[in-house]
């Protein structure tokens, strides 16, 4: 697969993952789910009164519990125009569906980061994502200047450049699989035990790092499952985000790992 779509998903699929873990109490559904199955499996409006081509539409981010829609774009100008049109698109076929019931609107203020850390340690990367549009969700690739000896020296040091293409393409697989390696062991811990588990990831059989308490709050502690990695495995860390900026979307700085 080509490294765009390597970062695409490790992107997608982290943010809808930290989205959950922040709203456990809410109903979200994820871009798996099409508008007509979340309006029939949580028996909101009338999905007949969806036009055709919105019943396979699939948003990035429906939390059903706030009536909040979120689409999950690459942090540049071209980004920001398409999840613009598309969360708009999502939001008038919802409304359309349950009026007149509580509408549904464009998400804000979501915003975060997190660090990947893989090639048994030798690299860090930081994904951040910000809303500062409502219903968009615009993320950004960066690496740190520097290598550390750990995963927080880099976050203390907060010295981050923007990733060239071809590091993107040597090494945006190996995200990815850091990435999905930790949601999939988290969700499985999640189901098995019913609550969230805060270890982040396991290198070696040992837990190398917990979630910090911003998305475990509440949440009991629990034995993560001794997984090794896979090839070239590594761990992905949440940070406590930083306040978002007031940026203009005029002066946002073209994003890396469309």
């Amino acid at each position: 697969m080509p490294w765009k779509f390597f970062l695409g998903h490790a992107a997608h699929r982290l943010i809808a993952y930290i989205y959950g873990v922040n709203h456990p109490r809410n109903r979200v559904f994820y871009n798996k789910d099409t508008l007509v199955g979340i309006l029939r499996g949580e028996r909101l409006g009338d999905p007949s009164r969806l036009l055709p081509h919105e019943r396979i539409l699939r948003p990035d981010i429906t939390d059903v519990t706030i009536r909040s829609v979120f689409e999950i774009k690459p942090w540049n100008e071209k980004g920001l125009e398409e999840g613009q049109q598309e969360s708009m698109a999502y939001v008038a076929a919802l409304n359309r569906a349950v009026a007149p019931m509580k509408s549904f609107s464009e998400g804000r203020d979501f915003h975060g980061e997190s660090l990947i850390r893989f090639a048994q340690g030798q690299f860090i990367w930081r994904l951040e994502w910000r809303t500062l549009v409502p219903g968009v969700v615009q993320y950004r690739w960066t690496r740190g200047q520097q290598r550390f000896a750990s995963q927080e020296e880099a976050y203390r040091a907060g010295q981050w450049v923007d990733i060239t293409e071809e590091e993107m393409r040597q090494y945006g697989g190996w995200v990815a699989q850091a990435v999905d390696g930790m949601v999939d062991r988290r969700e499985r811990l999640a189901s098995f035990s019913g609550a969230v588990g805060v270890a982040i990831d396991i290198v070696g059989g040992i837990a190398v790092g917990v979630f910090s308490g911003f998305i475990s709050s509440g949440a009991g502690a629990q034995r993560p499952s001794a997984l090794p990695p896979g090839q070239g495995g590594g761990q992905v860390v949440p940070f406590p985000s930083r306040s978002a900026p007031s940026v203009s979307p005029a002066l946002r700085p073209t994003g890396s790992g469309r």
